[in-house]
């Protein structure tokens, strides 16, 4: 029986370890794992202080995880281990089929096994943790998450490679949390800001021999490499370059917004191959373009701002004038109901 509703509620360090091992392949040595000070040049986990936001992410959406509570049934994820032990059977057959998969994963327990509806939802979030995508299988309510968006259908008769797959298509409609995807009626551009994770995926799929295709990135279960590499760049080359009013609005945003402050260490030579250097957006080339359009030619939002079509500076001065106009009526006639209460006194009886 269940201590608490939510199963993953507490979290350690021995978690994050097993979970960055998991991810990337970190080598952590034993006196990090033991809670003594680091001595090794090569253990990873000294890079951990740079993922405190991916790390805080990561336990607010396993803290919020509720299973379903059937009798003589256990939750799909009981622990921290259960998210470690898929997200290396997903890393392993990245090839199975989503069904095949998630059979693999819970029907090995002693207990009955979960809610099928369980069982997709705790693939979900551990896909979630992998990908930073949000995904949802068959038959299963899709939700809208904030602003609107939905998550990524991943279909049961469908591999993990071939859903990461869709979810980056050549065509640029990559949805790695819809990064700087525009809402033109909101007027509100969505980053993705986690550039530490995006850092320890180009780490872990650097090949030997220097390259590394699509399909090999996702058959490790990374964010694919191009796709790593034109969000860390959009971000820290063109959204808040070095060295700019942008780079001080993104402190801003570091500061009061809980933005990565890894966003703010600009140096990603360590993490590119000599060809990266420079890249070219074909995937985030749209979107970059949407935003460019916005900031030469605004979308009037406002009433009034829809009916004067802010296209030039005659109309920006015409709506202006028109404001003061409105002004001047709306004041005179509060001074003439001022007038008329007070500047006639009233005849004694």
């Amino acid at each position: 029986m269940l201590e608490s509703p939510y199963p993953l509620q507490g979290i350690t360090d021995a978690d994050l370890q097993r979970l960055t091992e998991a991810l990337w392949d970190w080598y952590i040595c034993e006196a990090c794992q033991s809670g003594a000070e680091c001595i090794m040049a090569r253990c990873a986990w000294k890079r951990s202080a740079r993922l405190g936001r991916f790390f805080d992410f990561y336990k607010d959406i396993t803290t919020s995880y509720v299973p379903d509570l059937l009798p003589c049934s256990e939750p799909a994820l009981r622990r921290h281990e259960d998210i470690i032990g898929t997200i290396l059977l997903l890393r392993e057959k990245p090839s199975s089929k989503r069904s095949e998969l998630t059979h693999e994963c819970f029907s090995r327990r002693d207990a009955k096994p979960p809610s099928l509806a369980d069982q997709h939802r705790a693939v979900n979030l551990i896909v979630q943790v992998m990908a930073m995508v949000k995904c949802s299988a068959e038959n299963q309510p899709l939700g809208v998450l904030e602003l609107g968006t939905q998550p990524l259908l991943w279909r049961t008769d469908k591999s993990l490679a071939e859903f990461m797959s869709s979810a980056s298509p050549q065509s640029d409609n990559v949805n790695l949390c819809v990064h700087d995807d525009l809402n033109g009626r909101r007027g509100v551009v969505e980053i993705y800001h986690y550039t530490s994770v995006l850092k320890e995926h180009l780490v872990a799929s650097r090949p030997d021999d220097g390259t590394a295709t699509f399909e090999q990135s996702i058959s490790k279960g990374n964010i694919p490499r191009q796709v790593a590499l034109e969000a860390l760049d959009s971000v820290q080359k063109i959204l808040f370059p070095f060295d700019s009013d942008s780079e001080c609005f993104l402190r801003e945003l570091v500061s009061k917004q809980s933005f990565d402050p890894d966003c703010l260490r600009y140096d990603s030579t360590g993490y590119r191959m000599q060809a990266e250097q420079e890249i070219c957006y074909k995937y985030f080339s749209r979107r970059l373009m949407d935003l460019f359009e916005e900031l030469e030619n605004p979308n009037p939002r406002g009433i009034l701002e829809k009916w004067f079509q802010r296209k030039s500076g005659a109309r920006y001065m015409m709506m202006a004038t028109l404001v003061g106009v409105l002004f001047a009526v709306i004041l005179a006639r509060r001074l003439n109901i001022v007038y008329l209460q007070f500047g006639f006194p009233k005849e004694g009886p």
